[in-house]
This record gives structure tokens, C-alpha cells and sequence, in this order.
């Protein structure tokens, strides 16, 4: 079994990339605070990525610093860097996000008549 949710906040700026026809993704990094403080720190920075609708979603909706609900799947890739050195990446892929709280302060939205 691979399920994993995690909430957090948004650690860069939000953005996609077109990857071929009608394929975008979105690279990020989720700040996730532990319950307890360990000597390397009390949070965790999980690279996401997400795929598609989630990553416009992500994209239209969130910021950095905005705090999300994200389940997905832990996923683990390799490849051979410039010093041509093996690199190890574990990532979640996302598929479902919620949207928990803007670091943005709340605006009010009124529509007057004219």
C-alpha cells in the first residue's frame, strides 16, 4: 500500500511548466511541521510534484506560504548528474489537494450597483 496525506505549507513560488501537448506539472516543496523538535529541526520539506488538472489547481489557487492538505503517493526516481554522480529523488505525487489556509490576508469581495 502507497497512500500518503500530508498538510503543510507552500515552500517556493507556485509554477507550472508545459511538458508537451497539453501536459503540465508543477515542481514544489511542502514545509511539514513534526511534533517534535529533533536535532536537525522541527520540519520536514517533502519535494511534491503533481500532474494535469491538480497542478492548474494548485497553480490558480495557491502561493507560497499557503498551507494545503495533499494525499498522494511516495514515488523515488534516480539520475546521473553534471559531476556524473548518481542522484536518488523521493517525491510525492500528488492527486487530490484541499485548500486550508491563505497566507494572504482574506479580502471581501463586494459587488456594488453602478
Amino acid at each position: 500500500m502507497n497512500q500518503v496525506t500530508l498538510v503543510g505549507r507552500l515552500v517556493r513560488e507556485v509554477q507550472i511548466q508545459n511538458v508537451g501537448e497539453n501536459k503540465v506539472v508543477l515542481n514544489n516543496t511542502l514545509a511539514v511541521q513534526r511534533l517534535f523538535k529533533t536535532d536537525s529541526g522541527q520540519t520536514d520539506f517533502i519535494p511534491i510534484v503533481a500532474w494535469g488538472k491538480v497542478a492548474k489547481l494548485i497553480d490558480l489557487y495557491c502561493e507560497k506560504g499557503d498551507l494545503i492538505g495533499l494525499n498522494g503517493k511516495m514515488q523515488s526516481h534516480s539520475f546521473i548528474n553534471r559531476e556524473k554522480e548518481t542522484v536518488f529523488v523521493v517525491e510525492m505525487r500528488v492527486e487530490e489537494v484541499q485548500f486550508l489556509q491563505n497566507k494572504r490576508t482574506e479580502e471581501t469581495i463586494s459587488i456594488e450597483d453602478e
